[in-house]
């Protein structure tokens, strides 16, 4: 049966043999039975479909209220009748006057010609056997140039796609590559420099949160004593937990190609600082990016024995990591702070001032 049908109908049956019709009906759907089953005990036959529902709502349990529901092949000769049965296609008031049997009848339904399928474009109901046809044709189909990639209707092909439209739209893709380019070689040249900052025999903890735990199921507080650092509003998830419950957030596409599969993230404010009294260290680096917005302001403060001594203001790109290098000696707190932006077209959650923490390198602690 096709997923139209709610049961298999007995008026769909073309010549009944002599036997009482009831023995052949299903006693939860009360159709035809459909590829049937029995109950061990009381050896009633039900739909396969209908008992596995059941059996879902009501555990082990018999819709005859029998101690325990097990199941068992139906009695052969229900099967030995099923089998003579000459069927009316479902689709026989679309224009199908095939006539199939029994055992035939699924193979049949599900390539007929004459089930309908939905347009995309027009919404109409067309029949299999001219659906490709209908496509072929239809005027408010949505086509894409493989070339520009731009998408328009099929009816406003000679007004939204001419060949100046499209040359347009190609130099406007070449503009946008290039600035991709530049963003990738920008954030090489300044990972180039930390590492041309950072002496070989100064030892440094790059936090990538990849040795954090759970985060797949939930989101979670990083731990407050962390890697030895005081961690303040700020959380993590896991790679698995943001691609399947923010699959359009910039959570789900801040994570590299063999990186970590750990993000920390936090909203509005964050902090971190050191462990104990008079421990110094110096902020080397920090990757970020925003969850939700576009051009979201990310505000960092380094702080010593609570005077603010660094300060740098950033604008974020949506669900692309930025590198940022700082360089800040001799510090004992950083804070962070986010703010405005516009909503990311796609990103179906509004606005949000949550940023993604992708890694964050500092010295160890004197």
């Amino acid at each position: 049966m096709t997923s139209q049908q709610k049961h298999l109908s007995s008026e769909r049956i073309l010549s009944i043999p002599k036997v009482d019709i009831d023995d052949l009906e299903c006693s939860i759907c009360r159709g035809l039975l459909w590829k049937p089953v029995a109950c061990q005990s009381c050896e009633t036959s039900f739909c396969s479909p209908c008992i596995n529902q059941w059996l879902i709502d009501h555990p082990k349990h018999c819709p005859n209220r029998c101690e325990t529901y097990i199941e068992r092949k139906c009695p052969p000769f229900i099967a030995k009748l099923l089998a003579q049965l000459n069927m009316k296609c479902f689709y026989q008031s679309h224009g199908c006057d095939q006539v199939t049997s029994y055992e035939e009848i699924d193979k049949h339904e599900i390539e007929c010609g004459f089930q309908p399928r939905q347009c995309s474009g027009c919404k109409s109901e067309i029949l299999e056997k001219n659906f490709d046809n209908h496509m072929g044709t239809c005027p408010l189909i949505d086509l894409k140039c493989q070339t520009c990639k731009l998408i328009f209707k099929r009816a406003d092909f000679n007004q939204k796609h001419t060949e100046i439209i499209c040359l347009k739209e190609q130099i406007r893709l070449l503009q946008n590559e290039s600035k991709e380019y530049k963003h990738e070689i920008h954030e090489l040249n300044l990972q180039l420099d930390e590492m041309r900052i950072i002496h070989p025999k100064i030892p440094i903890i790059k936090i990538t949160f990849n040795d954090l735990q759970g985060g797949a199921d939930s989101v979670y507080c990083i731990p407050v004593q962390y890697r030895e650092l005081t961690w303040t509003g700020m959380n993590y998830m896991h790679k698995l937990y943001a691609t399947k419950n923010n699959p359009k957030s910039g959570y789900a596409t801040s994570f590299m190609p063999n990186a970590s599969s750990y993000i920390a993230f936090f909203k509005d404010q964050a902090s971190l600082s050191r462990r104990y009294l008079h421990q110094l260290f110096t902020f080397f680096s920090v990757t970020a990016c925003a969850a939700w917005n576009d051009n979201l302001q990310l505000i960092i403060k380094g702080f010593r024995h609570s005077i603010e001594i660094k300060k740098h203001t950033i604008i974020l790109l949506f669900g692309k990591p930025q590198f940022i290098l700082l360089h800040w000696k001799d510090i004992d707190k950083i804070t962070f702070e986010s703010s405005g932006g516009t909503a990311h077209p796609g990103s179906d959650s509004g606005l949000g001032s949550q940023v993604i923490l992708t890694q964050i390198t500092i010295d160890t602690f004197e």
